[in-house]
């Protein structure tokens, strides 16, 4: 929304209104006031429509706003372009906090499961998953899916917070017993889970993976192996799957 009134709302008018005329360094101090003003824009439009010549507006000293006016001597009206400009800006705001809300909402819980499944502790798979989250905020515009990214980055700061490298430590070995955990949460204790903890670590994440609807190419990409490595982790998992569910008198 555009300020008409903008004066009496900026950030200046509660300081020596001369340090905003001062030459030198003390420009940078002028500019720092500036610095999250909310009539920025209004001001910065109102020195240039007007060729304010001295002093520090709109966060911009009289030589940049001079040079800014030489670049674009075509723009009649800086107001209308910057309102423009500040309505769009806020719109885009307003849809990437939208769009950002309802991926997190809708996958939160989808993308721990799907670490656990794979075998992380629970606090482990929700660190991992907030992390991601933070890195997808930041590169938000470059992301084309969004959930496939939280995914291959959220298992990949899993293995940065158990300290070590997750497929150096993956083997073929079955396990003795299914592996502890202290945690009651249900999606630890569904049968999906707890049958998966009984294949070989690498096994269980490639299905993890497959469970969670990934490709072994996307898998592959993910864990950074060889999409023929994954498919034949994939055979030999499902293989001993059902040699687990017969032994169990589920096949």
């Amino acid at each position: 929304m555009w300020v008409e009134e903008w004066s009496s709302l900026a950030a200046c008018r509660t300081s020596d209104s001369d340090e905003m005329f001062l030459a030198g360094p003390a420009e940078l101090r002028a500019k720092a006031v500036c610095t999250g003003c909310p009539v920025r824009t209004e001001c910065l439009a109102d020195a240039l429509d007007n060729r304010v010549e001295f002093g520090v507006w709109g966060g911009m000293t009289e030589t940049e706003r001079r040079a800014l006016l030489d670049r674009r001597p075509t723009v009649t009206s800086w107001r209308r372009l910057l309102e423009t400009a500040k309505r769009e800006y806020s719109v885009s705001t307003e849809r990437f906090e939208e769009e950002f809300e309802s991926v997190f909402k809708r996958s939160l819980h989808r993308l721990v499961g799907f670490l656990i499944t794979a075998g992380a502790r629970r606090v482990d798979a929700e660190d991992a998953v907030q992390m991601a989250f933070i890195e997808l905020a930041k590169v938000w515009d470059s992301v084309e899916h969004p959930i496939a990214w939280v995914r291959r980055v959220s298992f990949r700061m899993w293995t940065k917070i158990t300290g070590k490298s997750r497929l150096y430590e993956l083997s073929e070995d079955v396990p003795d017993s299914t592996r502890p955990d202290a945690s009651d949460e249900l999606v630890e204790q569904s049968q999906v889970v707890l049958f998966l903890r009984k294949l070989p670590p690498l096994q269980q994440t490639v299905m993890a993976f497959a469970y969670d609807g990934c490709s072994p190419t996307e898998t592959a990409e993910a864990m950074g192996m060889s999409p023929a490595n994954v498919r034949q982790n994939l055979h030999r998992a499902r293989a001993n799957l059902a040699s687990i569910l017969n032994a169990e008198g589920i096949g």
